[in-house]
């Protein structure tokens, strides 16, 4: 039986501050998607940005470790951020494979010896559009069934800056020169993203209306009632998929509309496992 462990990246204020608009946490709904991709595995959650935090069960009880994203500036170097990067450094020890999220791949490039930084250009809000699989990444099984070029859902400030030694990235765009990477380090091989394949569309519309005001401040939205109606639109999508309308308005394919191509980066990562 397969036996995943999800890492909640946020603090207990920031799980707080999602629960509120969605109802659960950002660990909650990604052990749901996990959990629907593999049927049967058992998922487990910790936070480990908690000073107090314990993990279910050992490290190397486990198959495999998921990292979801997270409100959280790693370069910061708080308390809650440097108690997580122990812990990817423990795992890189111990070899168990890791798949990691928006955070996740930040988290795990600093683990590894590389950096993060707030990225220049501002924040990739919504969808990472364009996104190109570098000749490596064509090749890499971390991709498989993507075409050569995706929008994905993505949010998120911050980039990979410095590579860590032993990484291969995998993918880009205009935004940022690492989308998605392999990392090895130790014993341990991590596959990560900077956009978020867990993320439905209702889970976009969820993060938009989280963040709010500041994105109309930073000039992604007129105003708030701009901003709710995009929400209120993605939403609208996420339940009814034949939207064509929807679709065509928010510039959206299927990519990001058809569940197994939207997580076909997540699926991979849980068929990988099966083959070690």
């Amino acid at each position: 039986m397969l036996k995943l462990l999800v890492l909640e990246g946020n603090s207990l204020a920031g799980r707080r501050r999602w629960a509120e608009v969605a109802g659960h946490t950002p660990s909650e709904s990604y052990a749901d998607v996990l959990r629907a991709l593999a049927p049967g595995a058992v998922v487990d959650i910790a936070t480990p940005a908690d000073a107090d935090a314990q993990l279910p069960q050992p490290i190397d009880s486990y198959q495999g470790i998921v990292i979801t994203g997270s409100a959280l500036n790693i370069y910061q170097r708080e308390p809650e951020s440097l108690r997580q990067i122990e812990l990817v450094r423990a795992i890189f020890t111990q070899g168990v494979p890791m798949f990691g999220s928006c955070w996740g791949l930040q988290l795990a490039t600093v683990a590894a010896g590389g950096e993060v930084s707030l990225n220049p250009a501002g924040r990739e809000v919504g969808f990472a559009r364009k996104i190109a699989l570098t000749e490596a990444g064509r090749a890499h099984p971390l991709h498989a069934g993507r075409g050569e070029v995706f929008d994905a859902p993505a949010i998120h400030s911050d980039i990979v800056t410095t590579l860590p030694p032993d990484a291969t990235v995998t993918a880009r765009n205009a935004f940022s020169e690492v989308q998605a990477a392999e990392i090895r380090s130790g014993r341990g091989r991590f596959w990560g993203v900077q956009y978020h394949p867990e993320f439905s569309l209702q889970d976009v519309a969820w993060v938009i209306l989280r963040i709010g005001e500041p994105l109309v401040e930073e000039g992604f939205f007129a105003d708030m009632a701009e901003l709710e109606r995009y929400a209120a639109e993605l939403a609208a999508l996420h339940h009814d998929r034949a939207r064509r309308d929807l679709l065509w308005r928010l510039g959206l394919d299927q990519d990001v509309a058809d569940d197994g191509l939207r997580q076909a980066e997540i699926s991979n990562w849980i068929g990988s496992l099966a083959r070690r």
